[in-house]
Parts: structure tokens; C-alpha cells; sequence
């Protein structure tokens, strides 16, 4: 599969965007007044926006890596298919 300088380019400032978005994230998670309740919003948003971002940064991972690769991609069990004639199936479909 030939894949295009700019789409590779793409992908890195791609990656980086999301590890800036996480290093900062990270340094406000460090920053946040301790103690701190269990229900507090604000630190539980961050929370969840860490974990986000980790699956982002490693969902563009592989998927920048099956770009520059020769092998077949993989697909989610749970991933929606839509076909030309409107329809959608699962990919593979469920045993």
C-alpha cells in the first residue's frame, strides 16, 4: 500500500496535537487542590478526559501504523459496516 508523505505528516502532528492536549491534562490533574472529594466534576471530567485521550493516542497509533503496512487491516468485532445499498452490517458479522 503507498501511502503519501503528507498522510504520514498528518498522523505525527496528529500525535502530537494529542500529546500536548494530554501532557496538559496531566500537569492540570498535578495541579488540582488536594484532598479532593470522590464526586468532585472537575477532577472526574479530567479523569475521563485522560483516558480519551490515551485511547485516541493509541487508536492513531495503530491506525497510522496499518497505513504504512502491506498486511490486511483489522477490524473492530463491533464495528459498523455500511453497505452501498444503505444497510449496515458488522464486520465480521457475530457468531
Amino acid at each position: 500500500m503507498d501511502v503519501s508523505m503528507r498522510f504520514l505528516t498528518d498522523c505525527a502532528q496528529m500525535a502530537q496535537e494529542i500529546e500536548t492536549a494530554r501532557r496538559d491534562v496531566a500537569r492540570e490533574i498535578r495541579e488540582f487542590p488536594t484532598p479532593f472529594p470522590v464526586c468532585d466534576v472537575h477532577f472526574t471530567r479530567l479523569s475521563e478526559e485522560r483516558s480519551r485521550l490515551q485511547r485516541m493516542a493509541a487508536a492513531l497509533e495503530a491506525f497510522c501504523a496499518a497505513a504504512n503496512s502491506e498486511a490486511p487491516p483489522l477490524i473492530n468485532p463491533r464495528d459498523t459496516v455500511y453497505m452501498p445499498d444503505g444497510t449496515k452490517r458488522y464486520h465480521p458479522e457475530p457468531a
